[in-house]
């Protein structure tokens, strides 16, 4: 086999870059044993790094594989215009992917209570937002709601939406390469996957394919609580509005504090494992589950034929676009204090 050497060539360079399937494998590291309370029990935990993706998040997979396949099946002939719901990740990689066939006007429909980073990204990337009020009661088919706008502005002629929350392509894109790669690098070994509770797609082309290599395999969802936020991940009621059905692929739901989220993905980042609150979320979740297995003598169930436990984490993304929200949820003795803080000339507001 010849060895894949990462490079990207001639005019279809930025397809190859962007195709998860002509690339290295995304890396998965072993957490280091301080922040592994298991370690001594025979159990690894492993990071998937969603980050090293082409566009440095997990939904440069998804965005890539929607866009690709309706190339691929002529439903983006004489399509212009590309219309999502969503704040960040996915829309930005959908236009990234568009562009290469040539669609250069990217829209999306944002909520109101968007922080200014996320705005900015989008305006960087070239992404039109769309501010929304959403309505209290979360509804896809409320005709208040992004999702119904946008599905329905989706069917004007020169007009597409991905509609990343009902379409098969989103989980089959995990299924076609994030799970393979998992499978292999962990040869065949896994036995707990773990992912946080957002479009479902991740989870749902994970679940997927590692439960056909493993039925025994444990399935590990994480949702965030009713009034707790953080980004890129559901509460039980925003869950509501996915169109996928998710719940079947899992084994087991858990509930991660907005805090606790936070401060283990500083943690890892500390470690040299570089990740955002999302990853943190994952973790928190893996980890009380693992604590609750313990706790209820179930921990054995899950070993595999060497008598380990080997779990899987998806990381979606680094910290940078919400460095600010760090020092907002958690605590000032989370950090070092500045010295000489007082001749500071440009120190912003604080929580500004």
């Amino acid at each position: 086999m010849a060895k894949n050497i990462n490079v990207h060539r001639g005019e279809n360079s930025i397809e190859s870059f962007l195709n998860p399937g002509k690339n290295p494998n995304f890396p998965l590291v072993e957490i280091p044993g301080n922040l592994n309370p298991f370690i001594h029990e025979k159990i690894k935990i492993f990071a998937k790094l969603m980050t090293f993706s082409s566009l440095g998040n997990v939904k440069a997979v998804p965005g890539f594989n929607m866009i690709a396949e309706k190339a691929a099946r002529g439903e983006l002939k004489g399509v212009k215009n590309i219309i999502e719901n969503s704040s960040g990740n996915t829309v930005f990689s959908i236009a990234v992917a568009a562009r290469l066939f040539g669609i250069q006007n990217i829209q999306s429909f944002v909520p109101s209570e968007i922080s200014w980073h996320k705005l900015l990204m989008l305006l960087f990337f070239g992404v039109s937002p769309i501010v929304n009020q959403e309505p209290d009661k979360p509804s896809s088919t409320d005709p208040a709601s992004g999702i119904y706008k946008a599905k329905k502005l989706g069917l004007k002629e020169g007009w597409l939406n991905p509609g990343q929350y009902d379409n098969e392509d989103n989980p089959k894109a995990h299924q076609k390469w994030t799970a393979k790669q998992i499978w292999e690098q962990t040869e065949g070994k896994i036995t707990v996957f773990c992912a946080g509770l957002g479009t479902t797609g991740t989870i749902i082309g994970n679940s997927t394919y590692l439960k056909s290599k493993k039925e025994s395999l444990q399935v590990v969802g994480v949702m965030r609580e009713a009034e707790s936020y953080v980004p890129g991940v559901r509460t039980e009621v925003l869950l509501k509005l996915i169109g996928f059905d998710w719940k079947k692929h899992v084994d087991t739901v858990q509930q991660v504090l907005t805090a606790d989220a936070y401060r283990k993905s500083m943690e890892l980042s500390r470690q040299g494992i570089v990740v955002g609150p999302s990853s943190g979320f994952a973790l928190g979740g893996l980890l009380d589950y693992l604590s609750k297995r313990k706790k209820d003598n179930l921990l054995d169930e899950l070993r595999n034929e060497d008598g380990e436990i080997i779990c899987a984490f998806i990381c979606p993304d680094g910290p940078v676009p919400y460095l600010d929200e760090y020092f907002k949820y958690l605590d000032d003795s989370d950090f070092p204090e500045i010295e000489n803080e007082q001749i500071l000339r440009n120190k912003p507001e604080k929580n500004s």
